[in-house]
This record gives structure tokens, C-alpha cells and sequence, in this order.
């Protein structure tokens, strides 16, 4: 038996009856997604989100401004009824304020010949100032030196008196009321040594003479009917006046 070639069948358990090779599984797994990936994504919804927000808000604002403009007769309409709305508004400002007034002048303004004229106003001062012309005088009861005298009177949406008329001198005498002395609205200026009212004009001493020296620390007070000069650091009364309100 010798060189003799035997065949036999070997069952091997679980061997493929095929003669391919194995093929690797289909359901092997993939590799983890990096964190950047889902960060990226995430990101990309966010913004589709916003930009579509910012759309519908630019569609509604677009809108609202060619409501207003459809055509140019409704433009002009808008405008002509705001017009006369704005009319009308101050047409009925002017007729409450006036009948405001017509209720204070009997109470606050005196008649005139016994009776208040139609038409007519009248001029006030505030408390404790006194009328003359067409402005309003105060007496002070303290003692300033010139500069604080001013402040004061800045406080009460005033200034410092300045006489511009000896009919004005003649009124003040009143106001006075027997003070010694009382600063005035006067002081002088360099380089020129000037004596100026605080409202920025020159005293006319055609009129008004002062007595004593013009020095650069001089201010301007009353004494009776006389202008004089005093240091300004003295402390002294003083008069402010303002402009009467006419109703």
C-alpha cells in the first residue's frame, strides 16, 4: 500500500464550509466624535436661531416705517392734523391763562378811578418788595460786605440797585427808610478806575456825583440822597431790585 494517496473528510466544529476567509464584522464600532464637533454644532443652531429672529424683526420694523408713508396726501394729512392739534392746544392755553389772570386782578391789582378797566393789568412785586415803575425793591436786614450783598441778590433772581433817574434817588429814599448807609449796584473797575453799575454801565456823573476816592477796592453806597465811596469789605444793608410781573 505503499505510495498509495488516502482521502478523508475532517468535520471541524464551527469551521465555514466556504472556502472565503472570514469577513470582519460590520457592527464593529466608530470612533468617539470630538468635543469640538458638538461645540461647532451646537453653535450653528444658535445662530440659524438668531438670525431668523433678527429677520422677522427687521420685516416688522420695515413695515412699520411704510405705514406712516403710504402715499403723500396721508403724509400731508398727518402733518396738517398734528398742525392743528398743536393750534388748538395753545388756543385753549392762551384762553385758561387768561382767565386766570381776569380772576386774580380783582383780587391782587388795585382798580384804576374806582374801577378795573377791561383789558387793563397790573403790576406785582414779590413779599416785602416795593413797587415802583416797573420794578420792585428790597431792603435787606442784614449786613454784607459788597460781594455777598451781590450773591443775595443773584439768589433772589435779582441784582444790586442801580439809580438811573433822579426820580429813581427821590423813590429810594423811601425804601431807605432812615438807614445810614446801604450799598448800591456800584463799584470801580480797572484799569481805568471807573465807577460802573453792575448791569455793565457807567455811572453818568452829570447826574450823580460820588464822594470820596475812586481806589480799586471803592464800592458805591447811599447815605441819604448822596452817592459815597466805601471800602468794599465793609459790611453794610443793601437794596436788590427786579423786574415787576405784569398780569
Amino acid at each position: 500500500m505503499a505510495g498509495d494517496i488516502i482521502y478523508a473528510d475532517l468535520n471541524i466544529p464551527g469551521a465555514s464550509s466556504s472556502s472565503r476567509p472570514p469577513q470582519r464584522s460590520q457592527h464593529l464600532s466608530s470612533p468617539p466624535c470630538p468635543r469640538w464637533h458638538h461645540i461647532a454644532v451646537r453653535v450653528g443652531w444658535a445662530g440659524n436661531i438668531v438670525l431668523t429672529i433678527a429677520v422677522i424683526v427687521l420685516g416688522v420694523w420695515v413695515s412699520q416705517l411704510h405705514v406712516p408713508c403710504e402715499g403723500q396726501t396721508g403724509g400731508a394729512q398727518n402733518t396738517s392734523e398734528k398742525n392743528e392739534t398743536r393750534i388748538v392746544n395753545s388756543t385753549e392755553c392762551s384762553s385758561c391763562l387768561e382767565d386766570f389772570r381776569s380772576r386774580l386782578k380783582p383780587i391782587l391789582c388795585e382798580p384804576h378811578n374806582g374801577s378795573m378797566a377791561e383789558g387793563s393789568g397790573c403790576k406785582l412785586c414779590p413779599r416785602d418788595w416795593q413797587l415802583h415803575g416797573d420794578k420792585c425793591y428790597w431792603l435787606s436786614k442784614e449786613h454784607k460786605a459788597w460781594t455777598g450783598s451781590r450773591e443775595d441778590c443773584s439768589q433772589k433772581s435779582s441784582r444790586m440797585l442801580v439809580i438811573q433817574t433822579q426820580e429813581e434817588m427821590d423813590f429810594i429814599q423811601d425804601v431807605i427808610r432812615g438807614a445810614n448807609q446801604v450799598w448800591t449796584g456800584l463799584k470801580v473797575t480797572p484799569p481805568e478806575r471807573t465807577w460802573t453799575w453792575v448791569d455793565g454801565s457807567r455811572l453818568d456823573q452829570t447826574l450823580f456825583q460820588v464822594l470820596g476816592s475812586a481806589e480799586g477796592s471803592s464800592c458805591g453806597t447811599l447815605k441819604g440822597s448822596r452817592i459815597h465811596s466805601e471800602t468794599c469789605d465793609a459790611e453794610l444793608k443793601w437794596i436788590c431790585q427786579k423786574e415787576a410781573v405784569v398780569i
